[in-house]
């Protein structure tokens, strides 16, 4: 039986919406880890994607971003990416792909490019319970800027 797109979108919900923090990784080895906190929430067909360090609290985040999901298969999603603004960023795309018990994301292309004009390497894997991230940002020359090669480990609060 094929489910429907809204009845993947819903599992999908499920493993990606809320409040998630990575207190517990920060506080165990604060000099690799800055305490940070992503809250993704939905409001309509808009998702939106929210990062800010816990110091600076949810109105000064580091990244803003709002996106749409187009559900291509039982085991593969598409988040479209768009700034604010509403306008359109989609080298920024990520793909998704159900593996047994989790989304693993990562970007669609590699011509993701900041506001700085760094590429954007990023990576997502949804299970449920937790959240673990890798983003980080590329000069021409393929040193890292910003972000981080370690997996950031977030729980929903």
């Amino acid at each position: 039986m094929l489910l429907s797109a809204e009845c993947m979108t819903n599992d999908f919900d499920e493993y990606l919406l809320g409040h998630w923090t990575n207190r517990a990784q920060a506080q165990s080895n604060p000099h690799v880890f800055a305490q940070t906190e992503v809250i993704w929430s939905k409001e309509g067909e808009w998702y939106t994607s929210k990062n800010f360090y816990r110091v600076d609290g949810p109105n000064k985040p580091y990244r803003n971003r709002k996106h749409k999901i187009n559900v291509v298969s039982r085991n593969l999603v598409i988040m479209e990416n768009f700034r604010l603004d509403l306008s359109r960023h989609e080298e920024c795309d990520m793909v998704f792909t159900f593996q047994d018990d989790y989304w693993s994301g990562k970007l669609d292309s590699d011509k993701c490019r900041g506001e700085k004009g760094y590429r954007v390497v990023s990576e997502i894997s949804l299970y449920g319970h937790k959240l673990f991230s890798r983003d980080k940002g590329l000069s021409n020359d393929g040193k890292m800027v910003w972000g981080s090669d370690d997996l950031y480990k977030f729980v929903r609060i």
